[in-house]
């Protein structure tokens, strides 16, 4: 089955196509990001073509828009299933599920849960029913991984008509630490069902992910993504009563303060900048709003490594991931340091020196680590193809076979 696979973000673009037998093949790998302008960056990988430039696409719908034409230039127009990346399927939806009138709607009637991701989900979504309307298209949804946390780790503590309401944690980026903490049993040579793990997924959004033998156990985000770590635009973790404060002192409404703590805070809100590779430049030259945003970011996910080795009782190994944990040597260095007593030691020479081709998935962790390091690339799209194939092959998710479309260019 080849599969064409959807990640739409709402800064961002990523598809991939993936020849999916007894295993899922790469076949092409394209992204789209930095819109600015009415333009944006794009790379495509096929075959031994590694292609980087500019487009004149304005946001990440217009860039879905451009994938049939891609497609074409790679010699991939026959696809037979398209899987789409959902960031919130709330409690109803623990598996990939066919992409019908019905499931759109109720992914949709989740947007007050991920407000920054469902809309852009869902748009990707509805202009792909419309590119390729004769093919199946399934939903695989972030917050599933993260179904099997303790009713501890997920339950608030307040009044039980806000839990009935659907107040809970949830946790996101599931498909990422489910497919980082397959390939670093890989990498260690030891079953998963063995291992104790921390997944740490630092990019724009950003969250981390205690897995204890193979079970995601607790994730650093909430009842929605804004929850947890420090990320490009968003808070992370605030006090509640901030909204109170800022209400009265301030006279903002709900929605102004929701807004900005997804749209304005974060790095962008302490460095006035989202993009961790702009916030180091400025304090390489000793900016020192951006270093203070650097230490933040660091500092918070640190402090999450501890707690999820204590949550597990144990820790046999950290993988770092995403944009951030795969391409800031610097970033990998802060998170680590400081974390010794817990027998986890970086080496620094190992560190500078992360090749992630191939999906290689390196240790940089000191020879006398007694707790490993590792960095991946993640793949999403890769286990999203997977679950997709898996799905429809089963009858899983639903729905009746269709034929392969070839993509009208």
């Amino acid at each position: 089955m080849q599969v064409l696979v959807f990640n739409a973000g709402s800064s961002s673009l990523k598809f991939g196509v993936y020849a999916v037998e007894a295993t899922a093949r790469e076949l092409l790998r394209g992204s789209y990001e930095r819109f600015r302008q009415g333009s944006c960056t794009y790379r495509f990988r096929c075959g031994e073509t590694d292609e980087r430039g500019q487009v004149a696409f304005a946001s990440p719908g217009d860039a879905v828009k451009g994938v049939p034409d891609a497609l074409k230039r790679f010699g991939l127009e026959r696809i037979d299933a398209l899987g789409h990346r959902i960031v919130h399927g709330g409690a109803r939806f623990s598996a990939p599920t066919l992409l019908d009138d019905e499931t759109v709607e109720a992914i949709a009637a989740l947007t007050p849960l991920a407000p920054l991701h469902n809309p852009a989900n869902l748009e990707a979504v509805r202009l792909c029913r419309g590119l390729w309307p004769d093919l199946r298209q399934v939903a695989v949804f972030d917050t599933a991984f993260h179904l099997t946390n303790p009713a501890f780790a997920t339950t608030y503590a307040v009044p039980e008509e806000w839990r009935d309401a659907g107040l809970r944690r949830y946790g996101f980026h599931g498909t990422s630490h489910k497919y980082v903490a397959q390939r670093a049993a890989e990498e260690i040579g030891r079953p998963l069902s063995e291992l104790k793990l921390v997944s740490l997924h630092l990019g724009n959004g950003a969250s981390m992910c205690a897995v204890d033998r193979g079970q995601s156990v607790d994730s650093s985000m909430g009842m929605t993504p804004l929850e947890g770590l420090m990320m490009g635009t968003r808070s992370g973790d605030i006090d509640p009563g901030a909204f109170g404060f800022l209400s009265r002192e301030l006279g903002l409404t709900v929605q102004e303060i929701e807004d900005a703590l997804y749209h304005e805070s974060g790095l962008k809100g302490v460095a006035g900048s989202s993009d961790m590779r702009d916030i180091e430049d400025r304090a390489a030259k000793g900016d020192p709003q951006a270093e203070l945003a650097i230490e933040i970011y660091a500092y918070r996910a640190r402090k999450y490594v501890g707690a999820y080795a204590a949550a597990m009782g144990g820790l046999d190994a950290i993988v770092f991931t995403a944009g951030i944990g795969e391409n800031s040597p610097s970033m990998r260095r802060r998170v680590c340091e400081g974390l010794e007593f817990m027998g986890l030691r970086l080496d620094q020479e190992r560190n500078l020196a992360v090749n992630l081709a191939g999906r290689e998935a390196p240790q940089i962790q000191a020879d006398d680590s007694r707790v490993r390091i590792l960095v991946t690339e993640t793949a999403e799209e890769l286990m999203i193809a997977r679950e997709t194939a898996e799905a429809l092959a089963t009858g899983n998710a639903g729905g009746t076979p269709g034929a392969a479309q070839r993509v009208n260019a």
